[in-house]
């Protein structure tokens, strides 16, 4: 069911009902509704798993005018009960309409490399897997996998006085990583593009650091520590 702008933000009032935006990541971030999660077919998959939506979670979509059946018959067919509607002409009528919109800015690796000596509280927050992390990360990096991203607990060591830049595997979870930092209120963030294999492309330009887990030996029965050297 199309939604006018008016019974769009009568909606935004609940915070049961969840916004989803549906179109690229280069167009959110270009422009967005405060709040709304960017969550397309590609994504949607991170988003169940990590329990950011679940499969009858209350949906108000925004959509790319373009594929605006097709988004909506995947959404059905993927098993998304409770869809409550759409805007009706999207965030372009939203924007026309003099509404509060939001934004994100994505930088490419090479800037990021450049701000990290200057900006003494830049935060490279790696959200790929910890083992991922562990095998090697920017130095100085915090690592919240996006799998934790509803812990609350995990969330409490990010705040406004931090620059965080965000840095997934591929790129391909940035603006969805965001979209959940700014829903609980951060909004001091930017992207990396590329993610870390974007970083990895320029790796001469950056230091890495890896965490290497103590393992047990039993080479020397003699010791009384059963840590490796």
């Amino acid at each position: 069911m199309a939604l006018t702008i008016d019974q769009f933000k009568q909606l935004l009032e609940d915070p049961a009902n969840i916004i989803i935006d549906t179109r690229s990541a280069d167009q959110w971030m270009l422009g967005h509704i405060p709040n709304s999660l960017h969550i397309t077919p590609a994504t949607v998959k991170y988003a169940v798993a990590i329990g950011a939506i679940e499969k009858a979670t209350p949906l108000a979509l925004v959509l790319d005018p373009n594929f605006e059946k097709e988004t909506i018959a995947y959404f059905k067919e993927a098993g998304f009960s409770n869809i409550i509607g759409y805007l009706d002409g999207g965030y372009d009528a939203w924007l026309s309409s003099g509404n509060k919109t939001d934004m994100l800015i994505e930088v490419e690796p090479d800037e990021l490399a450049m701000d990290i000596p200057f900006d003494e509280f830049l935060m490279p927050l790696d959200i790929r897997t910890e083992e991922a992390f562990n095998k090697g990360h920017i130095k100085n990096s915090v690592s919240l996998p996006l799998a934790e991203f509803m812990d609350l607990g995990s969330m409490s060591e990010l705040d406004e006085h931090f620059n965080i830049y965000i840095i997934s595997e591929n790129g391909e979870s940035n603006s969805l990583a965001a979209s959940l930092l700014k829903k609980q209120g951060i909004h001091n963030i930017r992207t990396v593009m590329d993610g870390w294999e974007g970083v990895q492309f320029l790796k001469d330009k950056f230091s890495f650091e890896t965490i290497k887990k103590a393992k047990i030996t039993k080479t020397d029965p003699s010791k009384t520590s059963f840590l490796e050297d």
